[in-house]
């Protein structure tokens, strides 16, 4: 449960940080007050090459293709086996009665998507079509969307209607052509895949880079507290970003954190709050640099950094992200990357 919420705040909080902590300008604070600076030249740290593998490159050709597969009624007398579709009628019961909730019939359910509470995929291997089966399984505890079933063993009768297997396709041109991608041969296909990993490869590599000298840096660092101002302006712009992820699935805040992620909302808040002090720290400790090294940000950076921003992010304009940004300091976000372009400069990074 605190790996979920940490997950998703890891990503949230990487996302707010590009912009800088709320109001709070860092270029107008008194650094020297929160961190007394270590040594952050020639970092010495190790990440992850940009390689891509021939095995790499095929497993995305496979995952695409996966995704391409269709089911197929099987005709032959079969056990049910992982992966396949089942379509099912069960009725589940507590302590021999019904409950609420657990009854359908003709329910198509991939078997080890984990759609089900653990127990009862795994209680349907080795199953025929027609026939039914009584299969034990236990709520999770907490079980948010019933507190009274929280880690109530319970007994599904099941009936296995029919089973269908995936049917993946072969990677051929006419395949390759419907795909949309620009490429009507699989050796212009496999070309493409191997240029869109690069890319990404070389992104993550440059982001692993970034991680290991910012952490590097701060470890040598000695912190005091950051201002609570600029921790609450952080937690509330990382709350207020998840509420619009919320109501982009159509459902409410609160919703999102206890039953998505199954953590309550006092944990969330503590975790939230603990990653915005931290992304704060990191963000006084660049300024923090930038203030020693005479960095200094002008508006015709800034205008460009904003237009590239845009571009790269699929924005139709620099306004679309100046507003998803939610903040005035543009200033911060173009001054944390030239700060951010020196600790690479002068660092000593190899290659696992």
């Amino acid at each position: 449960m605190k790996q979920k919420i940490a997950l998703l705040l890891g990503l949230v909080l990487t996302a707010a940080s590009l912009s800088g902590c709320g109001s709070v300008v860092l270029s107008e604070m008194k650094t020297e007050k929160y961190v007394t600076l270590g040594e952050y030249k020639g970092l010495e740290v190790s990440v992850p090459s940009a390689e891509v593998t021939e095995e790499y490159r095929q497993n995305y050709i496979n995952y695409v293709l996966s995704q391409h597969a269709q089911w197929e009624k099987i005709t032959e007398d079969r056990a049910v086996q992982e992966g396949d579709l089942v379509n099912i009628d069960y009725e589940g019961k507590k302590d021999g009665v019904a409950f609420s909730g657990g009854t359908d019939q003709g329910f198509d359910l991939e078997i080890g998507s984990h759609t089900f509470i653990e127990g009862f995929e795994e209680g349907l291997v080795g199953a025929r079509v027609g026939e039914t089966r009584d299969v034990d399984a236990t709520f999770p505890d907490p079980y948010p969307q019933n507190s009274d079933l929280a880690g109530a063993p319970v007994v599904f009768t099941v009936t296995v209607n029919e089973i269908s297997e995936k049917r993946i396709p072969e990677l051929t041109d006419e395949f390759v052509q419907t795909l949309g991608v620009g490429c009507d041969t699989t050796e212009e296909y496999e070309a493409y895949v191997q240029e869109l990993l690069t890319e990404s490869a070389q992104e993550t590599y440059r982001r692993n880079v970034d991680e290991a000298l910012v952490d590097a840096a701060m470890a040598n660092c000695t912190f005091q507290e950051p201002p609570k101002a600029m921790v609450d302006q952080y937690y509330d712009r990382v709350v207020n970003r998840m509420k619009k992820v919320a109501a982009a699935s159509g459902m409410s805040f609160e919703t999102l954190i206890t039953q998505y992620y199954q953590s309550t909302m006092e944990e969330f808040e503590e975790q939230a709050r603990e990653g915005a002090a931290a992304s704060c720290r990191e963000s006084i400790m660049l300024q923090a640099i930038a203030n020693k090294e005479g960095i200094t940000v002008t508006q015709e950076e800034i205008d460009a950094a904003l237009q590239e921003g845009a571009e790269n992010g699929g924005y139709e304009s620099a306004d679309e992200l100046k507003a998803d940004l939610d903040t005035d300091n543009y200033e911060d976000y173009v001054m944390s990357d030239k700060v951010m372009e020196l600790l690479r400069e002068n660092a000593v990074i190899t290659e696992q």
